[in-house]
């Protein structure tokens, strides 16, 4: 083979190193392997996807008016758009470096020797000005900087389903509180309602006793029912002033105003079930978006630490004008520029540049690994709240029939009790019995509310309805000014 003379040796030193880097991009990349089932097994198959708005679904406007204004005012929500304002930031960052960098210089240096003449002409005074233009740039041979802008791209799309994640859980959390808010004002009405019915039976037990129709056994057994009705309330109150507590710093409010938080007074309405294709999951919630982003920054930052074996080449050029002046004579100024190139290659760094691949390979057999094991889990949620959910509705349906025949039963025995049919022992059965099946159909119907919320935060639906609407949208849509 013939020898390159010095002026073809840096072409083609410059063509290997380039055929070299182009070898280094094939990188492979990690990708999931969970097998995606067509449909979830304890929901019938349809195409019919979840509502967007999934709380207006209950039809409560004070659910619904809660859920906007904690979107709008919620502070995690707004502590995590400032992460994704700083991961926008480092994708600009790392973006820029794949372009040439310019700068601006000047500098001035006046010497004065204060010397007799005789001693300038051997140490001058100087005076020297320049100012110049300076270009820099990396040219991206093995695409290492690519690959770092592609992963700050990643991580900037995984900030910003780590938003819609938290908004998630955000409208999520006001839904249950709210809920468990109604529900415990339900039981509250209900235990009053039973408490002032015991002391009433308490009154005319205490009554038939005077008159000698009852006896100091019944009476006990009356007061032990009335006082236990008394003690089942202030643990209501208590849930029911934490759950306003939590909806008021949710909503971006204070807790000592939540007392503004006040329920609808109908009765929210349980949503069907539409659970979707699982295969939608992977596009709807948040968390596997991000996980799914993350495993791509992963990707990159792989390549990016091949490509840490191969040369890099950098290009600078300098332009600008400088002047002189000596002893106070103006020599005038000139102009200069200075170009230079520089090509280098690791040889031996002790291990690094093997310890970073070792090291950006191990991140990403983790985030493919976190990519899967997030699938799995989401599936599982959805699986197991539509579990959940289908049983509470038949519990509950069998709650509302027990409630109504516990009620009918009571009506009964109170009749019977006033015409002297039957001893108070029945009475108070009969009212225990109401009191235990109305509070248990009131939870069941609470229950059923919160496993109807839970469905939809696994389902990973309802950031969408506060995302900005696409340019292309909003320009077509009807002015409200019109």
């Amino acid at each position: 083979m013939p020898l390159l003379n010095p002026s073809q040796r840096a072409p083609a030193a410059l063509a290997i190193a380039a055929a070299l880097a182009l070898a280094g991009c094939a990188t492979p990349n990690a990708h999931p392997s969970v097998d995606v089932p067509a449909q979830f097994t304890s929901a019938p198959a349809a195409a019919e996807e979840a509502a967007v708005a999934w709380w207006d679904s209950f039809h409560d406007p004070a659910l619904s008016d809660l859920v906007r204004r904690a979107a709008r005012e919620n502070r995690d929500i707004r502590m995590a758009a400032q992460r994704l304002r700083a991961a926008r930031a480092g994708e600009t960052i790392s973006r820029s470096a794949l372009f040439p960098s310019v700068d601006l210089s000047a500098s001035g240096v006046h010497r004065d020797t204060r010397h007799p003449d005789a001693v300038k002409q051997l140490v001058p005074d100087a005076k020297t000005g320049n100012a110049g233009l300076g270009v820099s740039w990396e040219l991206d041979l093995s695409g290492r900087l690519r690959a770092g802008a592609s992963a700050a791209r990643a991580d900037a799309l995984a900030a910003e389903d780590g938003v819609r994640g938290v908004r998630l859980l955000v409208v999520s959390d006001v839904a249950t509180n709210y809920f468990t808010l109604v529900g415990a004002q339900r039981q509250l009405e209900t235990m009053r309602a039973i408490s002032a019915a015991q002391d009433e039976t308490l009154r005319l037990v205490s009554a038939r006793q005077r008159a000698g129709l009852a006896t100091p056994f019944d009476v006990e057994r009356a007061q032990t029912e009335a006082g236990t009705a008394r003690a089942a309330i202030p643990p209501l109150e208590s849930a029911a002033a934490i759950a306003r507590h939590r909806i008021a710093v949710l909503i971006g409010d204070q807790a000592s105003r939540a007392g503004a938080i006040v329920p609808w007074t109908g009765e929210a309405a349980v949503p069907p079930t539409h659970a979707g294709q699982p295969a939608t999951l992977l596009q709807r919630r948040p968390d596997l978006l991000a996980l799914n982003a993350q495993l791509d920054a992963a990707n990159a930052r792989r390549q990016q630490a091949a490509a840490e074996w191969f040369p890099r080449l950098f290009l600078g050029a300098m332009f600008g004008r400088e002047g002189l002046e000596l002893n106070g004579v103006d020599l005038g100024a000139a102009r200069f520029t200075n170009v230079t190139g520089l090509l280098a290659m690791p040889i031996f760094n002790a291990g690094r540049t093997r310890a970073l691949n070792d090291a950006a390979q191990s991140a990403q057999d983790e985030a493919a690994l976190r990519y899967e094991d997030g699938i799995v889990r989401a599936l599982e949620d959805v699986e197991n709240a539509l579990v959940v959910l289908h049983d509470e509705r038949e519990r509950e349906a069998s709650m509302r029939q027990a409630a109504s025949s516990a009620d009918s039963a009571l009506q009964r025995a109170e009749s019977l009790y006033h015409r002297g049919q039957i001893d108070l022992l029945p009475l108070l059965d009969a009212q225990r019995t109401r009191l235990n099946v109305r509070l248990a159909a009131n939870d069941s119907h609470t229950q059923l509310l919160l496993d109807s919320v839970r469905l939809y935060k696994a389902l990973g639906g309802g950031w969408e309805a506060f995302e900005p609407a696409p340019p292309a949208a909003a320009a077509s849509a009807p002015s409200s000014q019109s």
